[in-house]
This record gives C-alpha cells, structure tokens and sequence, in this order.
C-alpha cells in the first residue's frame, strides 16, 4: 500500500523512492513518497507499567455488513502532478461529499515506516512519528472510527541495505518491536497493523519476497511475522487485530501464498489488494483461505486506472459494480478499501500529459480523462464514477462505526536465565538469555560474606566480564526488566572461583 506522511509538522526532507509493483503479475512502479518529520509526541498511557488494564479491540461486522475506507493522501503537496493542491481537510471532506454520499468513512489508511534506511544511521521509526496522522485521521473518522496502520519495510531496498524479515526473525530489532508495541498498547484503542508490507506473494519487495531478493524465504517471513505478534502479546498490545494481506491472483492453486501463512493463532484478518487489471473471482483464493481458517476478508486495496488496465472508463465502472456484487455475495467480507489515490508521478507505461489534463477548483484540482495513468482517484474517472462509487457505498450494508470488545491486557513477566560462565585466570564473561517481554537487565555479585550488590544495571547487552581476586568465590545472579521497567525474578545463582591469575 502507499503511505500517508504528516503534512502539519516542518519537514525535516523529502525523499522519494519509486519500488517496482505488480498486481496478477503486472508490473506496475510504484512511488513512496515519506516526510520525516520532527516532532516529539507523548503517548498518554492507557494503563500502569505493570498489572492489567482493559483495552479496546476490533470485533468484525456480523453477516451483511461491511466497514469501509480509504487509502488517501493526507500529506499536503503544492506540486500538480499529485493531482490536488488543497489542504487535507479540503480534499477529505469534498470526497466524502461527492465519493460516499456524506457517509463517514471508517477508517483512511495510515502508513509508517519500520526504518528510514537511507539517512544516516538508518533510524527505527517509533509508534510516535505516526501520531500525527493518526490524529489526522480520526479527526475524519472519529471515536467510532477504526486506525488501519501499514507498518511497512518497503523502503528497503538492495541499494540501501534496510531491514528484511530475516532480520527480524533473528532478533536483531526486539527492543524496537517491544518500544513500538509498548506505545500501541499505551495508545489503547482498536488498530488493525498489516505488518512488513501487503501483497508478499509478489516479486517487488526486497524486504519480504524471495522473488525479489534471493537471500530470503518464506520461513523467514513465517518466522518474523511470528516473532512481531509474539512480542506484542508480551507486552500486552492486546487491542492489535493482525492482517495478512495478499495480492489477488487466479484459482485453483493456492501455492504460491500458503508458504506465508504464519499459523491461525497468528493472523486475525486475511485479506487481498486487487486492481482492474484483474477480474473480481481472483479473490477466489485468498477468500477461500479467509473462509477455510474462519477468518474475517478484508479488501486492503481495489481500484481503477491502474496504468496497464485495458478497460475503458465505461467498462472500469462495469469493473466497480461487479466488485461491489462480489462483496455483496459473499458474507465474510467485513472491510473494504477503495486505493483512492493519485499515484501518476510513479507511472513508467503512461506518463502525465499536463495539455490534455482537466483543471477544476481555480486549478487546484487536475485529472486526465481517458487514460489508465495510475491515477486512481475516483475523481479522475469522472463525475459518472464518482456518482457510481456514491450509490454503490450508500447501502445500509457499509456502516461507519467499528464494533469493539474489551480485552484484558496482561504484561508478561520478564525472565532471563545465566549461561555457565567462561573463566579465564581472574577473569569470568557472564552471559544470559531472556524470554521476549525481556528488554534490559540487572546483574548482581555476592563476594565471599558481603551482602549481595547490584554492579551493572538497565543494560540492554547480554554479557559482562566480571574481576575476581586469585582463587575467590563469588556468586552471580542476573533478573530482567520488562520495557516498563518492572523487574522480573532474579536467577538461581551460579558460583565462579577465579584463577591465580
């Protein structure tokens, strides 16, 4: 999915990224366009570091009814070729109008980076830097409204060298995923994360397909998916609902998405991406599979324009109606997304013609007619399609406000265990492991008949080489701390005696 960048802080600068994208094994470029920002946001907590707390979390609509959004722009850009020159609010409110027929919609995608693997440093992006747009968001939506966040890698790249999976599944950023789910948690209300990226089973993500990037597997993406949620429920997000998102492709075989299945305890909502390159019954499969493991479906994109669709503006509106009819015949679709997008300045087969586009709103607002441009917008394919799109959208069956339950949220104890020592003369390397809620550690020495004393606290390392005298005893201990800080139970001690030297 293409992400939403804050437009309503002070750019720190502007990067943009074009990644090849494909939908049924189309290609198609796609251009990520991310605003750093620099804001320091305070997460209110929504319980005490340590004990329960009660949050909310997302319950899917029962048979007949649908929730329903947007992947929209929300960062504000003054150049043309996105489309639309107007103030997020401007173009929120003008698309409700003329889009949904003043239905509120449920929720407009958020996306936010895992890495910014191209500055210096390559810096993890915490919970915080999406605040603002989440702001943004339920500012439309409101408290009945539903944060859909892509939590995305796809920054990374060959060229960069930015997270993959196969870190993730080996441990490398847990104290990131643990800070990250400790915020989430903090936050308190419902959210829906599509972890890594959408459409996996494709071949343009270096970050998570083996299609793309040889040095990976499936297993590894399995694997990290697994390690992510693991880390959540330590923490005690319990109010994140999981969804696996594929691109649609056609029946019969599965194969090619079933090798990224990360297990039913694992995966909330199954969904798929497709586009008017591809008829409505190539979400036969991932539907099948939301069905066969009782899961609620989820359409994470749909769109028209896409920039090697052959269908006329007549026929993409046939392309609408029956996407729609597929919902509507098929009771475990619970959420639909509309790509309503201008994603034109990322097109490589159509490229912009400014002489032959419409300008409208004393041109702030620009479309060009006839043309599969990768301009999704519903604006772009005319005021028929956008009074289409506004009838279909109007039925009882697509409702704004998210149903919910509460859930008990519950902080893993943290635990770590010491490995037996190295000892070399009067020198001994302690080592130890801890359980995922794990986040640093506190190590205590007893030397002969002195009391026991803590000499290295809160120390996210895993090792530490520790003095003696020729031929002392000491005893060791090591406790972890959870990432609130709560102390875990301290080890059963192992004894050293160090050498005469």
């Amino acid at each position: 999915m293409l992400g939403n960048v804050p437009g309503n802080f002070a750019p720190v600068c502007v990067r943009i990224v074009t990644k090849l994208h494909s939908i049924g094994g189309v290609p198609r470029p796609r251009l990520l366009l991310l605003l750093a920002v620099a804001a320091a946001v305070v997460i209110a907590p929504a319980q005490a570091a340590s004990g329960a707390a009660q949050l909310q979390r997302l319950v899917p609509q029962p048979d007949g009814r649908a929730n329903f959004g947007f992947t929209f722009r929300l960062y504000d850009s003054s150049d043309p070729a996105w489309g639309d020159t107007r103030p997020f609010d401007e173009r929120i409110a003008d698309s409700i109008q003329h889009e949904l027929g003043g239905k509120t919609p449920t929720f407009l995608t958020v996306w936010s980076p895992w890495q910014e693997p191209e500055q210096p440093g390559k810096p993890l992006v915490p919970f915080s830097a999406a605040l603002p747009d989440i702001a943004k968001v339920r500012s439309v939506v409101g408290d009945q409204g539903l944060i859909h966040l892509e939590w995305t890698l796809s920054l990374s790249s060959q060229g960069n060298g930015g997270l993959t999976v196969k870190d993730i599944r080996d441990g490398a950023v847990d104290a990131y995923i643990r800070a990250y789910a400790r915020d989430v948690r903090n936050y308190g209300k419902p959210l829906l994360i599509t972890p890594f990226v959408a459409e996996f089973n494709g071949t343009w993500w270096w970050a998570v397909s083996p299609g793309a990037n040889p040095g990976l597997t499936t297993d590894d993406f399995v694997e990290a998916w697994r390690r992510v949620v693991d880390i959540f429920r330590a923490v005690g997000a319990d109010n994140v609902s999981w969804a696996w998102v594929v691109n649609s492709y056609p029946q019969p075989s599965d194969e090619p998405v079933i090798a990224y299945w990360p297990g039913d305890d694992y995966v909330d909502w199954v969904g798929a991406d497709i586009y008017d390159v591809s008829p409505p019954h190539w979400l036969d499969g991932p539907y099948g599979l939301a069905v066969a493991h009782h899961k609620p479906f989820w359409i994470g994109e749909f769109g028209i324009r896409h920039e090697f669709s052959v269908l006329t503006p007549t026929q993409q509106q046939g392309w609408l109606a029956s996407m729609f009819g597929y919902f509507e015949s098929h009771t475990d679709v619970k959420a639909i997304s509309y790509f309503n997008y201008c994603y034109r300045p990322g097109a490589v087969h159509v490229k912009w013609d400014p002489a032959r586009t419409i300008y409208l709103d004393n041109g702030q607002v620009n479309y060009e007619p006839n043309v599969n441009d990768l301009d999704s917008r519903l604006l772009a394919g005319g005021p028929d399609t956008q009074a289409l799109f506004a009838r279909l959208i109007s039925s009882p069956r697509y409702v704004s406000a998210i149903s919910t339950e509460p859930v008990d949220s519950h902080v893993e104890a943290a635990t770590a265990e010491l490995l037996p020592p190295l000892l070399h003369g009067r020198t001994a390397t302690l080592g130890w492991t801890g359980n995922l809620a794990a986040d640093t550690y506190d190590l205590s020495v007893k030397r002969g008949s002195r009391p026991w004393r803590t000499i290295t606290s809160r120390v996210a390392v895993l090792s530490y080489r520790l003095r003696g005298a020729a031929r002392e005893r000491a005893r060791v201990r090591v406790r972890a701390r959870n990432v609130d800080g709560d102390p875990g139970q301290w080890s059963p001690a192992r004894t050293l005696v160090f050498g005469l030297r």
